[in-house]
């Protein structure tokens, strides 16, 4: 990357860090008054800022959560179903299946509600403080009873209604009946896998209990420079008190102690995450592997941990050469010489596959690994102590002695050492290193086995996957949907069919799958086992050191392995991530430096780019054969969504309907590239195949123009549509002529004669338009903006006047839009005028917002609560051109002469935290289209005004504001205006008006609406 894109991405990186913190600021706070108000018993208001609290951090489940709760206590049993069940479906808690249990049963859906509860008892242990409601709720639906089992003093809890015995088996063993309601298990349970408790052969709501959900622990271990820390909890009974007993490496006991500091804040990694921490000194360790475990025996992730491992460094770069060398830091960047090849090239080759939980998962990858295996090769399975025991049956019914094998483990080592275990049980045989979720199609194991030895110091080979870090396909810098086999095998054919020979040298492999070389391996030694625990960052150590040693990495190119992704411990990954990762910068302290470059000097983004290219090709071909060609329509476009990116996809579906197929040109972030993005289906269709998937069509500019016109040429264009050149490299625009298309131009602002796009100048008020471009030179001064070069304003307009002169059609979205610019555009003659919505003037508000509720029949219009003052609602991103300055000095007006006025904003401001300490505007955050007249009628406010400073050419949100009911306020110039006065659904204020006197027309608007209403 050159130096000024570079600088660019830094200052982009640098804002949207501060816009971030801004927006975790403004989340903290609302949190904080969503929390105090709940302590005060204000409930409606707690939810309010409850509710703009998750609107800023809606990924926060905790936030989440906290609402629904809050949702509940309101009886908004509508609105608490809808956030909780997309919460379910990422997280598994007990809290929040009897929600959705206690939910289901208010929407009279008994039988569901009954399956959560089922689901809940026989992997949670039930409370004293929920024990009574989930009796009710089951009673109430008829059933015969319910059980839990209390973990931690393994006593089972039974409701019997009708008091008949109950017979208890653990596995297939029944060990006694009982009419008692409480009564404890024999020692000994803890071993075995399910708990049955039966009324006459009909398990009881919770049965068959699962015993090792109840008992599983997740725990997590790391050191600093001054303590060992971590911390443990029990998901299934998260208020017990976890013990932690550490032993050294020889087995010897050492310490024992109880975790029991809460977290000062919640984690965001899970909701109503309990873990309980614990710290020990580091100066109380002696060197040496120590292992972290719970009451049941089970390692901690990150256990093994040796803290002083670090500390005992040496600086001499000879020792490098020792396989299991101690604390060696050394640059990333350096590489060795003279690796050391064996003469032997066979063919032995075993592929090792640490096992140990994703039931389903693991079987899909050994079958697949079984149909596609070359004879030759050999499978080790290694059982890390699994704790799915049908999973090892089934392992074990697969077992042979001529190419499948099985190792057990007797204690979780982790995947390091069960790799290690593996290698070890093999010794002088090329290893294949492939994870239990993954898949692989016909062709893989002999394509990574070539690409190994198609050069003599190759040391290790990675395939492309669709989770693989650097080595992702189609998307490497976002998460990919995961494959089918079908899809896996497709993708394996694609790779083979445009680069099967071909290898690219990476910085590191990847662990998901990796083929070493037995000679690579002989060298360079184990993984270390005693560094990287259970996993993350072990392969690339062992690469690094091969590296030092004169081995090269490689991508096989021409091979595709489908891979799921953090089934082994979900909950744990990104702690032990970020410890690894942090290990691994010591050890090579510009690792992640030398991983950043090779990511920015993009090496495999042609490669990613000719498979899509080739997809794409085979895809035109068969739709040619089934005679439905596919042919494309054409829109350049921007990156900034709103209200245009609302009208291009408009657009695009009217011509999705007719069976074209939208091709969207869009900006990179530097401006410095086009993305292409074709849309085979809607962006609101939530299900997309990896294959429908084709985003690496990016060409740099200007140097790839050539190509991006063949593509384009390449392709069946019926339409063309140029809807906005904003963060566009210039010679985008050379396509309007070099396509030799007919093209239409769609006026969604006023880019075409002002480079600021808005009117607003450097003052942040409206420039007025002058009709001098002496002035709007000395406005737009030398600022670059999108173009190469400083703007000279007669070439703009020239620029701008040739490439609407050439357009088959004009289209402006108002006849105001239009007249601004036939006014700036002497020569044009006509502009088609297409207004974005039906604004039905023939209808008041008041018809318009019923019918809107008609088609709306999912919108809740539960009003918040009423006030003594007037309000005023604002809709929308309030930014410096929609009237932030507005806004603000209309607030601190009010608030200084104490009106009985205040606001709500619909949406957000460019600032939010400006008004945090004032209670005459509250902000909800932003909202979703389908949830819109909802929220905006919950501000319970008289009227809406769109304090706009510059002449909109449309505005959905005014719309939006009529269907909710609200008559509309509006400064006398753009769109909006236009709008108004032609639908009689409001009133026009001059923008000349000083803040008190709009204030007070606003008062008075409010009082005359107000007496309307209470008068009908």
């Amino acid at each position: 990357m050159s130096q000024k894109p570079k600088i660019r991405l830094k200052e982009y990186t640098k804002k949207k860090a501060e816009g971030l913190e801004r927006i975790r600021q403004s989340a903290q706070s609302a949190f904080v008054r969503a929390q105090d108000e709940k302590t005060r018993g204000n409930i409606q208001e707690a939810a309010r800022w409850m509710d703009r609290a998750h609107r800023l951090a809606e990924y926060n489940p905790n936030i989440t959560f906290d609402l629904v709760m809050l949702k509940l206590k309101l009886r908004q049993y509508d609105d608490a179903y809808s956030l909780l069940v997309p919460l379910m479906k990422k997280f598994d808690f007990y809290e929040g299946w009897l929600v959705l249990a206690i939910l289901l049963a208010h929407k009279k859906e008994l039988s569901q509600s009954i399956e959560q509860l089922h689901y809940a008892l026989s992997r949670y242990c039930p409370t004293n403080k929920t024990w009574g409601m989930i009796r009710e709720i089951i009673r109430s639906a008829g059933k015969e009873g319910c059980c839990g089992l209390i973990g931690s003093v393994g006593q089972v809890w039974v409701d019997n209604r009708h008091r008949k015995h109950v017979s208890v088996f653990l596995d297939n063993e029944c060990i006694f009946e009982t009419l008692d309601p409480f009564f404890s298990l024999p020692p000994g349970w803890e071993g075995y896998s399910y708990l049955h408790v039966e009324i006459e052969d009909t398990p009881l709501v919770g049965s068959p209990i699962d015993i090792q959900a109840i008992l599983r622990t997740e725990g997590f271990v790391e050191n600093d420079d001054k303590f060992v820390k971590g911390w443990l909890w029990y998901p299934a009974e998260p208020d017990r008190i976890p013990t932690i007993y550490v032993t050294d490496e020889y087995g010897k006991f050492y310490k024992e102690l109880q975790a029991i500091k809460e977290f000062d804040v919640a984690t965001l990694e899970f909701p109503l995450f309990r873990a309980k921490q614990f710290f020990i000194p580091i100066d109380e360790f002696l060197f040496g592997l120590y292992r972290f475990q719970d009451d049941y025996g089970q390692n901690l992730i990150g256990s093994p941990i040796d803290p002083l491992v670090l500390r005992n460094k040496s600086s001499r770069l000879r020792d490098i050469k020792k396989k299991h060398q101690n604390y060696i830091p050394v640059s990333a960047y350096y590489k060795g010489s003279h690796p050391e090849i064996a003469d032997d090239q066979g063919v032995r080759v075993v592929v090792i596959i640490p096992v140990y939980k994703g039931f389903y998962e693991t079987i899909a990858c050994v079958e697949s690994v079984l149909k596609t295996l070359p004879k030759e090769f050999v499978i080790q399975l290694v059982n890390d102590c699994s704790p799915d025991i049908e999973l090892i049956e089934w392992l074990e019914l697969k077992v042979n002695h001529e190419s499948i094998f099985l190792i057990h483990h007797l204690e979780n080592l982790g995947f390091p050492g069960a790799v290690n275990t593996g290698i070890q049980a093999w010794p002088g045989y090329d290893v294949i290193l492939l994870n239990s979720d993954t898949l692989v199609a016909k062709g893989w194991a002999d394509c990574l086995h070539k690409a190994a030895y198609s050069e003599e110091n190759i040391g290790t080979v990675t395939p492309f996957s669709n989770d693989a870090s650097i080595f992702s396909y189609p998307y490497h810098d976002k998460v990919n949907p995961i494959p089918s086999l079908k899809s896996v095998q497709n993708l394996m054919r694609y790779m083979q069919k445009t680069h099967q020979d071909m290898v690219i040298n990476v910085p590191t492999a990847h662990g998901f799958c990796m083929f070493i070389r037995h000679d690579c391996l002989s060298q360079t030694g184990l993984f270390r086992e005693n560094l990287f625990a259970q996993g993350y960052g072990e392969e690339n150590d062992f690469c690094m050191r091969a590296q030092h040693l004169g081995w090269r990495h490689v991508l096989a190119a021409g091979c595709f392995v489908g891979h799921k992704g953090g089934v082994s411990f979900q909950n744990s990954k990104q702690a032990l991530l970020k410890r690894n990762l942090g290990i691994l910068n010591k050890l090579y302290p510009d690792y992640d430096e030398m991983v950043m470059d090779y990511i920015d000097k993009d090496f495999l983004r042609s490669v990613r780019r000719k498979v899509d290219l080739y997809r794409l090709q085979d895809l035109e071909k068969k739709q040619v054969k089934l005679s439905k060609p596919i042919q494309y329509a054409l829109f350049i476009t921007h990156t900034y969504g709103g209200g245009v990116e609302r009208a291009v996809q408009e657009r695009a579906n009217e011509l999705r309907l007719k069976g074209v197929t939208p091709l969207f040109i869009r900006p990179t972030l530097l401006g410095d590239a086009c993305q292409l993005e074709i849309q085979l289906k809607s962006p609101s269709f939530q299900n997309v195949d990896i294959e429908e998937l084709y985003p690496n069509f990016k060409f740099n500019l200007p140097s790839e123009y050539d190509d991006l016109l063949v593509f384009l040429k390449n392709r069946s264009v019926l339409y063309m549509q140029v809807h906005h050149f904003a963060g566009h490299h210039v010679m985008i625009r050379n396509l309007l002529q070099d396509l030799k298309i007919e093209y239409e131009m769609y006026v969604h602002d006023y880019m075409s004669f002002c480079p600021r796009i808005s009117l607003i100048n450097k003052q942040e008020v409206y420039c007025g338009e002058p009709n001098d471009l002496t002035k709007c030179q000395i406005c737009i001064g030398k600022e670059l903006f999108d173009e190469s070069e400083p703007i000279h304003m007669q070439k703009w307009i020239d620029r701008s006047e040739k490439e609407l002169q050439d357009a088959k059609l004009i289209i402006a979205p108002s006849q105001d839009t239009a007249n601004r610019i036939y006014r700036h555009f002497s020569s044009i003659k006509e502009i088609q005028i297409q207004n974005l919505e039906d604004d039905r003037p023939d209808l008041s508000v008041e018809q318009l917002s019923y019918f809107s509720q008609i088609c709306n029949q999912n919108q809740n219009s539960q009003l918040t609560t009423s006030s003594k003052r007037f309000k005023v609602c604002f809709i929308g991103a309030i930014g410096i051109e929609k009237g932030f300055n507005i806004v603000h000095q209309l607030v601190k007006d009010a608030d200084q002469r104490d009106l009985p006025l205040e606001f709500s904003l619909v949406g957000r401001t460019v600032d939010d935290r400006l008004f945090e300490k004032t209670d005459r505007l509250f902000i909800t955050g932003t909202y979703q289209e389908e949830e819109a007249i909802s929220l905006v009628k919950q501000q319970n406010a008289d009227i809406a005004f769109f304090p706009a400073i510059w002449p909109e050419t449309w505005c959905y949100a005014l719309s939006l504001a009529w269907r909710s009911g609200l008559e509309t306020v509006a400064f006398d110039f753009g769109a909006i205006a236009q709008r108004i006065k032609n639908t009689q659904r409001g009133w026009i204020l001059s923008s000349l008006m000083a803040i008190p006197e709009q204030n007070d027309m606003l008062l008075n608007l409010c009082k005359k609406v107000r007496y309307k209403k209470d008068n009908r």
